[in-house]
């Protein structure tokens, strides 16, 4: 075997020491999930009239609230005036405090 200088011993560790650390695999960290909220109610909620007055005209229509299958369920009886809209009074006076149209 020959003799090799120091040196040359050290800057060829030192090339092949990082690179074999570069080459381990490592696993990707896992993610913890969102906490929940401790309930497992998973009963759809009624949206505001803001909510669903997407273009902020005072007014629901149809397309609006198709977003809330409880007023697109009730739209009719909702729209007491039958012009095709529900105004935020008639969406006041269809829902009752827990959301549900009468």
């Amino acid at each position: 075997m020959q003799n090799h200088p120091p040196i040359l011993v050290l800057a060829l560790a030192a090339v092949l020491v990082p690179a074999a650390a570069l080459a381990q695999r490592t696993e990707p960290p896992t993610t913890t999930p969102p906490p929940t909220s401790g309930t497992t109610d998973t009963t759809p909620r009624s949206l505001s009239f803001r909510d669903l007055d997407v273009n902020a005209d005072g007014k629901v229509s149809k397309d609006e609230a198709a977003a809330d299958a409880k007023l697109t369920s009730h739209f009719a009886q909702v729209d007491r005036d039958g012009d095709g809209q529900v105004s935020e009074t008639e969406f006041a006076a269809g829902h009752d405090r827990t959301g549900k149209p009468h």
